[in-house]
């Protein structure tokens, strides 16, 4: 019996430890409900007031347009930050000059403080552009460096035997050192995915406008009617919709791996 409850939590424990973690996130939000409306702001919703709300919101085609919105930024942002990234990556691995050329760039565009590029964005553009633009320049700096990362690190006897078989540095660079770096690009794919996501949300936040549609905006006009437990839900909606991004990169990663 022993042996075969070790051999189950074994094969599915992965499952039952994350199914463990969300119902303790779900604990911890409704006992900090509790705490909050006792002692700060009574309207403050748990579990039981925003849950019912989100099921709701899961029905509302507003929503889903809202999603659709969002998503389709995000891949707008991310297809144009992945391509050029991953260009000048691939040039910054074969060649150091321009990777020192590169640097202050990547550098700048890693430490800019993304609310104030936000603001600053929104006076100078459209409300559309805005979160494309504050995507891309989120995005950028990983796929770069994800790229000129695995093209660097690729090992150096594969390189001298490819230069034995014949191989051009062009041959050498898409046939060996791109498909090399994969690894690293698939990592930053992932890590730059879910975190383009809550910036293009943060960014319809901060725009508040009527003209695009987005769970940015949904939440932004929650937050004027201050309908605290709507705010919660389409948060809600919004972890999800990161987490089923990242699951499925996960997934896709695993599956590359595989192969």
């Amino acid at each position: 019996m022993m042996n075969k409850t070790k051999a189950f939590f074994q094969k599915h424990g992965a499952v039952i430890y994350t199914v463990l973690g969300i119902g303790f996130v779900f604990l911890l939000w409704w006992l900090t409900s509790l705490i909050v409306k006792a002692t700060v702001l009574p309207t403050f919703p748990g579990p039981e007031d925003a849950i019912p709300l989100f099921f709701t919101l899961f029905g509302e085609a507003t929503t889903w347009l809202a999603v659709g919105g969002t998503l389709l930024r995000l891949a707008i942002s991310f297809a144009i930050a992945f391509l050029l990234g991953s260009l000048m990556g691939i040039i910054a691995g074969v060649h150091k000059g321009f990777a020192h050329f590169m640097r202050p760039l990547v550098i700048t565009l890693r430490t800019l403080p993304t609310a104030a590029v936000i603001l600053i964005l929104i006076v100078l553009l459209r409300p559309l552009f805005a979160p494309i633009i504050i995507v891309f320049l989120i995005i950028f700096p990983i796929s770069y460096e994800s790229m000129a990362t695995g093209i660097k690190n690729v090992n150096r006897e594969v390189r001298e035997a490819a230069k034995i078989d014949g191989a051009t540095r062009l041959q050498s660079i898409i046939r060996i050192k791109i498909p090399l770096s994969m690894p690293y690009v698939l990592l930053g794919i992932v890590s730059s995915l879910g975190l383009g996501m809550k910036i293009s949300i943060m960014s319809e936040i901060i725009a508040g406008s009527n003209r695009i549609s987005g769970l940015g905006r949904l939440i932004h006009l929650a937050y004027i009617e201050a309908d605290m437990t709507r705010i919660v839900a389409i948060s809600i909606f919004a972890i999800i919709l990161i987490g089923l991004i990242d699951l499925g990169m996960y997934f896709a990663k695993k599956k590359l791996k595989g192969r």
